[in-house]
């Protein structure tokens, strides 16, 4: 005779192990590490009445990067821009190397002396925000050096893309596809896709143009538009696209 005791213990332990098994195969696989985040941008509001003295403090800052952060992995791009309309806005956009050089920099103390000279200035946060590339352009385009010889009438674009969480790979799929179609067209001298690494769902588009008439026209272009149309519905916030001009 059988025991039953026997074979409920032996039933629990069977599916014990199957359950085990189950999970083992369902447990998602361990998190690939971020991927390298050389970019920054950074946004900067001063008081309106400090402008012209943050606008200084700016361009020491730029210069003395130019002349020591070019020599031996220092940074490949560090391009200065004033809001167009707005003279007490500005960015930065930077590049370096690899994270470690952009990190290096930003614990310097020129970088120090200069967040500590501007702070007093400013009516927010120094809001600098570490990005690796989704989509570039070759590395000679107008602003790639940390003092830009870049077309004198250009206008610049730094655009903040919001994509919602669950949305986030179909809206990045969008914005190379933008990026892609951009780069290069009449006027277009950089078109930029990069990704906030702290949020993988908040892109920036940087992007230089010869002229706002060709801003213009690309903005009411197929391409755009449809880009435009594609990511409303998975946007998670306003489009928020911001002329400027180099700072000079």
């Amino acid at each position: 005779m059988v025991d039953r005791r026997q074979v409920l213990v032996g039933a629990a332990g069977a599916a014990g192990m199957l359950a085990a098994e189950a999970v083992a195969q369902t447990s998602p696989a361990p998190a690939a590490a971020p991927p390298e985040s050389p970019y920054a941008v950074t946004y900067i509001e001063v008081e309106p009445a400090r402008a012209d003295a943050s606008r200084r403090l700016l361009a020491r800052y730029q210069e003395a990067l130019g002349g020591d952060a070019l020599k031996g992995g220092g940074a490949l791009e560090f391009a200065v821009f004033e809001q167009i309309g707005r003279p007490n806005h500005f960015a930065i956009v930077e590049q370096w190397p690899s994270a470690k050089a952009r990190e290096d920099n930003a614990a310097s103390a020129a970088s120090r002396e200069f967040r500590s000279a501007l702070a007093p200035l400013l009516i927010a946060p120094y809001d600098e925000r570490p990005h690796f590339a989704l989509s570039t352009g070759p590395q000679s385009t107008g602003t790639r050096a940390a003092t830009p010889a870049a077309v004198p009438t250009a206008v610049y674009v730094v655009t903040h893309v919001d994509i919602v969480p669950p949305k986030r790979d179909e809206g990045a799929a969008e914005v190379r596809k933008l990026a892609e179609a951009s780069r290069g067209t009449a006027g277009n001298v950089r078109f930029d896709a990069l990704v906030q690494a702290s949020r993988l769902n908040h892109l920036t588009l940087v992007e230089a143009w010869t002229d706002a008439a060709a801003r213009e026209a690309h903005s009411a272009a197929n391409p755009t538009r449809s880009f435009r149309s594609a990511l409303g519905p998975i946007s998670g916030a306003l489009y928020d696209e911001r002329l400027y001009a180099l700072l000079k």
